[in-house]
């Protein structure tokens, strides 16, 4: 509980004001209402736990760290953040995977004291009450907010551990105290919610004491490496299925490629046209590998937006303020600090466009991060050990976790740089360029009018004969286009509208006889389906390329 000395002025009492300060309306201001307001409270409260539990606990107190975090989503455009919902504490130790979690939450007006229990310590918490059932049952009997999954459990039933328990989707448990913001004004909630985390801190203990292994009797050398993920919860069979589930285009052969490619190296690399299902590739896989629903949250895959003007790594890792002393987390060190506390679960990030900047530049630290069996990353920080604006502590350098994987998506247009050896020799390459269309078609769960999809094929094809295919993402595009239109336009308008909007503008480059060909069978094509406007701009594409030649289908 480094740096956990409160304010003077401030007390452990939860005011009105204080748990108002998540109501401020704002992100920004919203942010600093809750440091000014609730973090010196809260913060008091913890320095009074930490007195209270040195003193009940006095063994185990001591490996015990404090941080400070906050809770809430990321808009992907723009990069904005909606203002925090929640502000919480955790209490944990290494090997982690279990904690005290105390929140305050906006979203359901109550401050929660509670053992967080993730699927990694779910053994270990079923050993810990089968060993001291007699001793933990009158605690679970009292606990009035249990979650499991996201889910609430009844506490009514005094079963409802053993409900848990008998689960076999290895779910998340939250089991704690659940307190109204009116309750939590009372004078004397701090010494009853005190009371109240020194009681779960002893639970929590029991499971700690289940997950640390015992000291080995003999000296162990050194342990053969494992492969990169090699620990996969399913068969590859089973994940095949269940990626085409999803609906992705790919062939078989391919899905296995890529699983293989993530359990030989710790990097693969997907190339390929926009649009062809890279970056969906990524989540469907690790979505298919916990066996996630579409849509649900999965907590092992993380999608990272490389921005064009990264430059070097504390852009993807974080950085240290040489004026406060902190060090500013990323989402990705974030993410590998989960991967470390749940060592037997792979962990997948996703680059997004990585080759949009130049990964030999911030990407570099992790690079070779993965060639070293010590796999540490330098964090740039002054000292060996360097406090997180969250208030825990990092080491420096930092431990790659080995059940990290990661995954790049590339375009290779004018818009991004070629890979270099350094990337391209730690990298298995995965081509996803070509499109199949009779696939996509079979998967696509839409209405399609039978005639329209002969005419988009065909536009594809000739597409795909100029090498500017049009991808999935596309295609899908436009045959919601058109099941959109039905009441609003005619049919053969909708489509003519979405060729000329969607697929005519691939159409580039400079005169040669082949684009001159493909444009006079595209000019046949279009004019026989009775596609004026379709028909006139490629009658405009090849004018110009006569007179210029140049040929840019987005241009008019």
């Amino acid at each position: 509980m480094c740096g956990m000395q409160p304010d003077a002025e401030h007390s452990a009492i939860l005011t009105p004001a204080a748990l108002a300060a998540l109501a401020v309306p704002g992100a920004a201001a919203r942010w600093a209402a809750v440091q000014q307001l609730l973090h010196p409270p809260l913060a008091a409260l913890a320095e009074q736990l930490r007195v209270a539990a040195a003193a009940a606990l006095p063994r185990v107190w001591p490996l015990y760290d404090l941080t400070f975090a906050s809770r809430r989503a990321v808009r992907r455009a723009g990069g904005r953040r909606d203002p925090i919902e929640e502000y919480h504490f955790v209490i944990d130790r290494p090997p982690r995977g279990v904690g005290i979690y105390l929140a305050v939450s906006s979203s359901e007006q109550r401050v929660i004291a509670a053992i967080q229990v993730t699927r990694a310590r779910r053994t270990a918490l079923r050993r810990a009450i089968e060993e001291g059932r007699a001793l933990w049952q009158p605690l679970l009997a009292r606990l009035n907010d249990v979650r499991a999954g996201g889910e609430r459990l009844d506490t009514t039933d005094p079963a409802w551990i053993d409900a848990y328990l008998a689960q076999r989707n290895d779910t998340t448990l939250l089991a704690g105290f659940s307190h109204t913001f009116a309750a939590a004004t009372a004078p004397d909630f701090v010494a009853q919610i005190t009371t109240e985390l020194i009681e779960l801190l002893a639970l929590c203990e029991a499971v700690m004491e289940q997950s640390t292994p015992a000291a080995p009797t003999v000296a162990i050398l050194r342990e053969r490496a494992e492969l990169y993920n090699a620990r996969t919860l399913s068969p590859v069979e089973t994940l095949v299925a269940r990626v085409q589930a999803r609906g992705i285009a790919l062939p078989e052969s391919t899905i296995r490629a890529y699983h293989l490619a993530l359990r030989t190296r710790p990097l693969a690399i997907l190339t390929g046209v926009a649009g062809a299902g890279k970056t969906r590739l990524t989540r469907v896989y690790a979505d298919a590998v916990y066996d996630i629903a579409s849509g649900a949250e999965n907590r092992y895959y993380l999608l990272i937006a490389v921005q064009p003007d990264w430059h070097n790594a504390r852009d993807l890792l974080g950085y240290h303020n040489a004026i406060t002393g902190h060090f500013h987390l990323s989402p990705l060190l974030r993410f590998m600090l989960r991967a470390a506390e749940e060592p037997q679960f792979p962990f997948y990030v996703c680059l997004d466009e990585m080759n949009i900047a130049r990964p030999e530049y911030y990407f570099a630290p992790i690079l070779s991060a993965m060639e070293t069996d010590a796999r540490q990353i330098d964090l740039g920080a002054p000292g060996e050990y360097v406090e997180a604006t969250s208030g825990e502590l990092l080491r420096d350098p930092f431990t790659m976790p080995p059940n990290i994987v990661f995954i790049g998506t590339v375009n290779l247009d004018e818009s991004t740089h070629a890979l270099s050896d350094k990337v391209l020799d730690r990298a298995n390459v995965i081509d996803l360029s070509d499109i199949d269309l009779d696939a996509f078609r079979r998967g696509y769960t839409g209405a399609v009018d039978d005639a329209a999809w002969r005419t988009i094929r065909g536009v594809a094809l000739i597409l795909q004969g100029l090498g500017r295919p049009a991808g999935y993402r596309a295609l899908g595009d436009v045959l919601r286009y058109l099941e959109e239109a039905r009441g609003v336009l005619p049919a053969e308008e909708a489509l003519d509208r979405q060729i000329v909007q969607r697929l005519i503008p691939k159409i580039r480059g400079e005169d040669s006889p082949k684009l001159r060909a493909a444009l006079a069978e595209l000019e046949r094509l279009l004019r026989d389906g009775n596609l004026l406007q379709s028909t006139t701009r490629v009658q405009r594409i090849r004018e110009r390329l006569a007179a210029e030649g140049f040929a840019d289908g987005s241009m008019h």
